[in-house]
């Protein structure tokens, strides 16, 4: 392969990189790059990771490592850096979470463990009802050993320094002590480049053991510099003045956030609106949605949230929906099931059968088959071509298979057929959470009964995909499964003091949820206040604990109040 020159290399794709973040994309050395939402702070991983590959700066045989927090974080690099790099460099990129790179480390080299706290080869993780004598860990417990494999066996510690010479950490701010410590067993005093990106503002995850400290370790353990993104991609300039006076909120000092160029500057509109009871609050967002939708927004492009317990506050706004045929579900019970590879495979099977014009998914899905039969850049041409052959003929088979079937059965005995092809010894080697065969079997399950579900309804294995991976709903969900996504309008329902309950006792966390439900929005944000609304904590709502919030919204003179 030739490699571009590194003062030639220019972002792909045509994305325009401002200049603090060219300066990390094509750097040498170890940085931290903070940057609020709708930075690009993905994009900037995806570019860095071309300029890495596409130069050869990442010297080939030597990979890149990103570790992410989240699963779909995680999925959505690798995507973002197979697109902008092509198969061939994509190889030499390797993107999981935390918990997933822990696991991997633990099952390849347990071994390494002395007797005494080493666990059984088949451990289960979590909770485990059967007395079976298998191990049973905790993503602590993994981690932990895994660190212990690191620092008590240096040829395995310098064999994966050999082979990672550039290593990502993505959303750094909700890392924990126990991850840290891991990627310092792995990484610290050796020749390893890491870039760490995070937003101290969106530092939600305190509750789960976020290191309150970890930009400030992370700078002083690996000679780090700090580097600051300033650009908003994501929200209209009014929203960027809302969310700017949240930073002064959350005592940020880097507060000089800019739109894009690409918007007006009188773009973005933020509503805040009381109402007496719940009747009214539904009747009057319902009514702002359907005109949304009804102006041309997609379902998909409208986001509900709250701060938990979605069924409590979305129970009524989902029927009256309903009523206008217009579907919104509590994303809860999909968000986590989409994420999980064997359903996004399947999933995109299904895609491939009801139409031909999609070219990510073809590409996934014949790279994925390339995988597990060890295909790579040495593999000779007629072995690809002999893959991609069988790929096509098994999506006609199965596509011919399941047209106008009416049978739960052969629906589920064709599903297994593509099981049966992929393999499930494969499937475990190539994904580590898979070697757990009861969660692998569970979620196979959960799959095959909500498509069926919704293929009943509809009839149509093209709407029936659709659906399920809420193409034509509007999602509804907490905060905490919001992070990362964004919305052209998001309608937060209760921003009251019961949802917020435990404010006094952490409101720096509590601010930050909320600067992230704000700052899910493009071009509209609303929040709502009910004063009769039933919660398992009382019936009837005040603000005062949370007023400074709302104080802040009074202030920026750009949100609209409403009383109902």
């Amino acid at each position: 392969m030739q490699w571009k020159n590194c003062n030639e290399w220019v972002p792909t794709d045509g994305f325009i990189l401002e200049d603090a973040a060219m300066l990390v994309a094509t750097s040498n050395a170890s940085k931290l790059v903070t940057a609020g939402p709708g930075a690009g702070k993905t994009e900037l991983l995806a570019q860095r990771a071309s300029y890495l590959l596409e130069t050869n700066t990442c010297i080939n045989p030597k990979k890149i490592l990103a570790i992410s927090f989240k699963k779909d974080a995680a999925l959505n690099l690798k995507d973002r850096v197979e697109k902008r790099c092509g198969n061939e460099l994509v190889f030499r990129f390797n993107s999981m979470t935390f918990d997933a790179f822990a696991k991997s480390l633990l099952d390849r080299f347990m071994n390494g463990l002395p007797v005494k706290i080493k666990p059984n080869k088949n451990y289960d993780i979590g909770l485990n009802n059967e007395n079976n004598g298998k191990s049973i860990l905790s993503f602590q417990a993994i981690s932990k050993l895994a660190t212990e494999i690191i620092r008590t066996n240096p040829s395995i510690k310098k064999s994966l320094q050999l082979t990672y010479s550039h290593i990502f950490l993505d959303e750094f701010q909700d890392t924990t002590s126990i991850q840290y410590e891991l990627v310092k067993a792995c990484f610290l005093d050796s020749k390893a480049v890491i870039t760490a990106v995070g937003d101290s503002k969106q530092r939600i995850m305190l509750w789960a053991g976020a290191r309150r400290t970890v930009f400030e370790d992370y700078l002083s353990d690996f000679k780090a510099t700090k580097e600051i993104l300033l650009m908003n991609h994501r929200s209209a300039p009014r929203l960027v003045e809302i969310q700017k006076a949240m930073y002064a909120n959350l005592n940020e000092k880097e507060a000089n956030i800019k739109p894009s160029p690409k918007w007006d500057s009188q773009m973005g509109e933020a509503f805040l609106r009381f109402f007496n009871d719940e009747n009214t609050e539904t009747e009057v967002i319902c009514n702002e949605i359907i005109e949304l939708i009804e102006s041309g927004t997609k379902p998909n492009d409208i986001c509900i949230l709250v701060k938990q317990t979605v069924d409590t506050y979305s129970e009524s706004i989902i029927k009256r929906l309903e009523d206008s045929s217009i579907r919104a579900r509590n994303e809860t019970v999909y968000q986590d099931l989409l994420k999980e590879e064997i359903v996004k495979i399947l999933t995109f099977i299904f895609i491939l059968t009801t139409s031909k014009q999609n070219p990510n998914e073809w590409r996934y899905i014949n790279n994925f088959f390339c995988e597990i039969e060890s295909l790579d850049e040495n593999s000779k041409t007629e072995e690809f071509m002999r893959v991609e052959n069988e790929v096509n003929i098994l999506l006609k088979t199965f596509a011919n298979n399941i047209h106008n079937i009416s049978d739960p059965k052969i629906f589920n005995q064709n599903i297994n057929i593509i099981l049966e092809r992929l393999s499930y010894d494969r499937l475990a080697a190539i994904f580590p959470e898979y070697k757990n065969k009861a969660y692998y079997s569970k979620k196979i399950l959960e799959f095959k009964k909500l498509l069926w579900k919704e293929y009943l309804l509809v009839n149509d294995w093209k709407v029936a995909i659709e659906n399920f991976i809420g193409e034509n709903s509007i999602p509804i969900m907490t905060i905490h499964k919001s992070k990362g996504l964004e919305y052209k309008s998001v309608f937060f329902i209760g921003l009251e003091d019961s949802a917020f309950w435990n404010f006094a006792n952490q409101p720096d966390e509590d601010k930050c949820a909320f600067f992230v439900a704000l700052s899910r929005a493009k071009n509209r944000v609303d929040f709502t206040f009910c004063r009769a609304r039933r919660t398992r904590f009382n019936n009837i709502q005040s603000n005062e604990g949370i007023n400074e919030l709302y104080d802040m919204l009074s202030k920026t003179g750009l949100v609209k109040v409403e009383n109902h």
